[in-house]
């Protein structure tokens, strides 16, 4: 029961305002098997901490709501 309240809630947690910036600097990456995401830049966008930028897209992308991506900070 606790298994299906998680994977019902657990999308909605995620923090959108990072998972937008982030998508937009994924879409202006060169081109690649794994375009790179600046997790500096993208926590300078948020006003949030690169590990909770860098948690986030993680989460996305476990969640299969995130494309595949390299992070550098």
């Amino acid at each position: 029961m606790f298994d299906l309240v998680e994977a019902t809630v657990k999308p909605l947690m995620l923090n959108h305002k990072i998972l937008e910036a982030a998508y937009e600097l994924y879409l202006l990456a060169p081109e690649g098997s794994y375009p790179v995401i600046s997790l500096r830049k993208l926590s300078q966008q948020t006003g949030k901490s690169p590990l909770e930028c860098r948690n986030a897209i993680v989460e996305a992308n476990h969640l299969k709501r995130f494309p595949d991506c390299s992070l550098e900070f």
